[in-house]
């Protein structure tokens, strides 16, 4: 089954609830990693088959420091 869409949960601890959904039947897809734009992520795969990214603000980077532009 492929997902048609993902959901993002900002949380104030991003290595905590990924033992949890692991153990759960996740499928840990991005480990926790720290992001050039300032944000702490992983991404999982749930057992329904939705995609899951947990992320915490780490730091404030201007969009131009990390590559980012407007749209």
């Amino acid at each position: 089954m492929q997902a048609t869409h993902a959901v993002m949960v900002r949380v104030a601890d991003v290595d905590a609830p990924r033992a949890q959904a692991k153990a759960a039947g996740a499928v840990i897809l991005a480990e926790p990693a720290d992001q050039p734009y300032g944000e702490r992520q992983y991404s999982a795969r749930d057992p329904g088959g939705h995609l899951w990214t947990f992320s915490r603000s780490i730091a404030d980077i201007a969009q131009q420091e990390w590559g980012g532009r407007m749209a």
